[in-house]
């Protein structure tokens, strides 16, 4: 595809998110508007992309080399976890940093972005790269926090046991039958497949403009650091896979453009179930958020970079390689100059103890206290005046209704002075994500 055209496409698609963002900006949608488009598309228009695509896909080697680069993606982001956990935080802290080092955000930011550059092949591909991506997510991550949060007290059973609803998702659904219905030799029903391409054209407009509505550019200064260190080695070690894929393109058989759709995969940001799992596991949710939103924009500008970069050069497997490595560097000494400090403070909020939580993004975040108090409370936050970093803590134990929808919703109460929130009479809650069943991205 010439360059001319890619970036076209890719303009197209750019503009539709800011149309989204804008749509937020004057009034005309809001955070509960994004929060019902991604419902939509985790229910509806995505698990119909993954039933056809899955059901027409032709496996071959190719299918394999994106496969196991996903496999080793997978692997590095596990390792990149580790860093995390020797660096003198609490519990929580650990928590949301390493499990959001793992699992990337392919369903609501690399689909739409993809298609939109390289079409349905470079689509089938990323489809392919997800069906690993989704263990990382739906299994890794979970038991991640649970073992962070758990410490000595962790049970594989029940960290297990959290993670069974997750597998019954409509995408991963809809990827079995898929899957099962090839292994049998059987192809989907014409009425079915003509009902899936209908809700399958939607899902590339709408999470473009889902993640427009959403999109919240704000980080809290006290966040830079952390952020700044989780990005460092997330992108690092993809920059690093990425040159071993260049690398090995030709003798694996696989095109220029091809490498650039799997790039776009393995440089996709940190995963929306980060706020979902931040609010379960009582982790830092504005933490959460500004790691979802810091990690778009950057995605944004690197997807650009993939979209013109000439895999076929022999020096790109190199500058990829190197500035994987410097990433490295530099994430790892960030994420070390991070850590607690004496007095038991810390320059960064990843204990889950203080600063507001960000605005914006991450799994549609706000809630009114009336859904708050239909759902059942699990945290509850209070600001204090001049909109300062006081929290104070209650727990309380959710209603049925809560854990059987697996949400952990928070209602924020107590007053604001200037600049802070006031909550309690009809005023609005402080953050919620949305079900973990709601996944795939």
């Amino acid at each position: 595809m010439a360059l001319g055209e890619a970036n076209a496409r890719l303009l197209l698609a750019l503009s539709t998110i800011g149309f989204g963002y804008f749509l937020r900006r004057i009034g005309l949608a809001d955070v509960d508007a994004g929060k019902a488009l991604l419902k939509i598309l985790f229910n509806a228009t995505l698990p119909s992309v993954l039933l056809l695509t899955f059901a027409t896909l032709t496996f071959d080697a190719t299918s394999a080399a994106v496969m196991m680069c996903a496999l080793a993606q997978a692997a590095l982001l596990y390792g990149v976890s580790l860093a995390f956990r020797d660096a003198g935080r609490a519990p929580k802290g650990v928590a949301i940093l390493a499990g959001s080092a793992v699992g990337v955000n392919l369903g609501t930011f690399c689909y739409p972005l993809v298609e939109a550059v390289w079409g349905a092949q470079g689509l089938g591909r990323v489809v392919l790269f997800d069906a690993v991506n989704q263990w990382s997510l739906l299994v890794v991550a979970p038991l991640i926090y649970a073992r962070a949060v758990a410490g000595d007290a962790f049970s594989l059973r029940d960290g297990l046991a959290k993670v069974r609803n997750q597998l019954l998702s409509p995408c991963l659904l809809a990827m079995f039958a898929a899957v099962a219905l090839r292994v049998a030799g059987l192809d989907l029903p014409a009425p079915v497949a003509t009902f899936a391409s209908s809700l399958a054209v939607a899902n590339k407009p709408l999470a473009l403009i889902a993640l427009g509505v959403l999109f919240e550019p704000k980080l809290e200064l006290e966040q830079i650091r952390d952020v700044g260190a989780l990005l460092a080695l997330r992108y690092g070690a993809s920059f690093a896979l990425g040159g071993a894929l260049a690398a090995s393109a030709a003798a694996l058989g696989l095109a220029p453009a091809l490498v650039g759709a799997v790039m776009a995969a393995l440089i996709s940001p940190v995963p929306l179930l980060t706020v979902t799992y931040a609010v379960e596991y009582e982790c830092d949710v504005g933490l959460a958020a500004a790691l979802v939103n810091a990690g778009n924009f950057c995605s944004f500008g690197l997807l650009l970079a993939v979209a013109n970069a000439d895999f076929a050069r022999p020096d790109a497997a190199v500058a990829l390689t190197v500035a994987g490595a410097a990433l490295c560097v530099l994430g790892r000494w960030l994420a070390a100059g991070s850590a607690p400090k004496e007095d038991g403070s810390s320059g960064s909020i990843g204990d889950g103890e203080r600063g507001p939580p960000s605005r914006g993004v991450a799994a549609g975040a706000t809630r009114t206290t009336r859904d708050a108090a239909e759902a059942g409370g699990a945290t509850r936050l209070g600001f204090g005046g001049g909109g300062s970093a006081r929290r104070r803590f209650a727990r309380v134990a959710p209603s049925a209704d809560a854990a059987r929808v697996g949400r952990a919703p928070m209602r924020a109460r107590g007053r604001a002075g200037k600049g802070g929130l006031r909550a309690g009479g009809g005023g609005r809650a402080m953050p919620a994500a949305f079900p973990p069943r709601v996944v795939f991205g």
